[in-house]
């Protein structure tokens, strides 16, 4: 009763919100269970469903490795995912809209998330990493529907809020039948908050099974199209988040006096932030370049210092082409984002302090000697140029990362074996 107090206090706050910044979307009702006739049409038209919650951008990208293995062991299964923000659904319609039917996650009120499995039939509900839905999990019981959780992990940001509702939270948790954790420590966390042990076991990190990226253009017709010059090197500033920019771009304003063939690319987390990063650009006293308004008929734009990435689903190409990548989130208390994808490529890499969201691979990069963590702005900059200085460490670190990533592959055959289990 409390939970579905707070969660429709929240709902009330939440959705003046988004209609007062503008991101209320078309299909903004499937959140409350509503489907235009086409999709109704679709849902009706099977049952037995494998359904997928992966809330955004990061659960989406994880189950790049996930959904082939599924359609080959599964295949007379079709595939639900569904999302809860915007980016996370255009994402995974740009992945998997030729293998899935792609939907938005209902808010977790009882009797919409009853219509939602009414509609989707499952047979299955898998939950990319911590998406514990209350009610969703008490009604897919009710209706003896297996649910499981897979690339599990309880960051140390969340444990504390996770330990608050404990007596709650144990209910809740015996409705999964399956945990597969990333590392140990989310293991031990989760049998901590409430979960049965025999149903908790360590499979790894999905994140580590990620390829590198097909079907983008060669690195030089890149290089080309973003302007840069045989000789000229690229700071990339992946997944950045607010704070982080001032720094990178005092770092940069500094470099490029003893580097000036250095060029620089921020990718905001949020690219609806870019009006606000060119702010920061121009105050430095440089004019910044939106990547989507390059030319590509355009062999050179020697005058363009630095460029902002303003389309979804390109970081990795930016990443191709990087000589160093700052990892963002990271300065700043968000807790990192992914070094996983430009480590594949065998970039330099190099991310602040905070990583506690992916703590793991964070401390696996580090002692392996694949990438570089820093204080703050000043050891940014002073990392950063050693880095442009020394050709010899930059390799070597691509190396290892590339390395490190070989060595931990395997979680998502260990999680699709699980997924079997539960099934059978």
């Amino acid at each position: 009763m409390l939970y579905d107090i707070g969660l429709l206090i929240f709902s009330i706050i939440y959705i003046p919100i988004l209609v007062f910044k503008g991101k209320l979307h078309r299909d903004f009702p499937e959140r409350f269970g509503r489907y235009d006739r086409i999709k109704e049409r679709e849902l009706l038209s099977a049952s037995d469903r494998i359904w997928i919650q992966a809330v955004s951008v990061g659960e989406v990208a994880v189950c790049k490795s996930l959904v082939p293995l599924l359609k080959e062991k599964f295949p007379g299964n079709d595939l639900v995912i569904s999302t809860i923000t915007k980016t996370g659904n255009d994402l995974a319609k740009k992945l998997f809209s030729k293998d899935a039917l792609i939907m938005y996650f209902p808010l977790d009120f009882g009797f919409m998330v009853r219509r939602a499995i009414k509609y989707i039939k499952p047979k299955i509900y898998i939950m990319v990493e911590t998406e514990i839905w209350p009610n969703l999990l008490k009604e897919l019981s009710v209706n003896s529907v297996p649910s499981m959780m897979i690339n599990g992990r309880i960051s140390d940001r969340s444990i504390g809020k996770y330990r608050l509702v404990k007596p709650f939270l144990k209910k809740v948790l015996s409705r999964i039948c399956a945990f597969c954790m990333q590392d140990i420590v989310d293991a031990e966390r989760m049998i901590e908050l409430g979960a049965s042990p025999d149903r908790v076991q360590v499979t790894g990190n999905m994140k580590f099974d990620a390829q590198a990226p097909s079907g983008v253009e060669a690195p030089d017709a890149i290089r080309r199209f973003l302007g840069l010059g045989l000789d000229d090197t690229l700071l990339v500033a992946g997944s950045t988040h607010e704070g982080e920019e001032d720094a990178v771009v005092e770092a940069f304003k500094e470099l490029v006096l003893e580097f000036p063939k250095l060029k620089l690319l921020i990718a905001p987390r949020h690219i609806d932030r870019v009006l606000e990063i060119e702010k920061i650009v121009k105050k430095s006293g440089f004019e910044p370049v939106r990547v989507s308004r390059l030319s590509a008929t355009l062999n050179t734009q020697c005058s363009i210092r630095i460029m902002i990435l303003d389309t979804i689903g390109h970081l990795n190409e930016a990443y191709s082409v990087a000589t160093l990548v700052f990892v963002g989130g990271s300065l700043v208390k968000h807790g990192g984002q992914n070094p996983i994808e430009p480590a594949i490529l065998g970039r330099a890499i190099l991310f602040g302090p905070h990583m506690f969201n992916f703590r793991y691979i964070a401390q696996v990069l580090l002692k392996e000697g694949a990438a570089l963590q820093i204080a703050g702005q000043e050891e940014l900059t002073s990392c950063l140029k050693m880095l442009l200085n020394d050709p010899v460490k930059r390799s070597r670190l691509g190396d290892n990362a590339r390395n490190v990533i070989a060595r931990n592959r395997g979680a998502t055959k260990k999680n699709l074996e699980k997924i079997s289990e539960v099934l059978r």
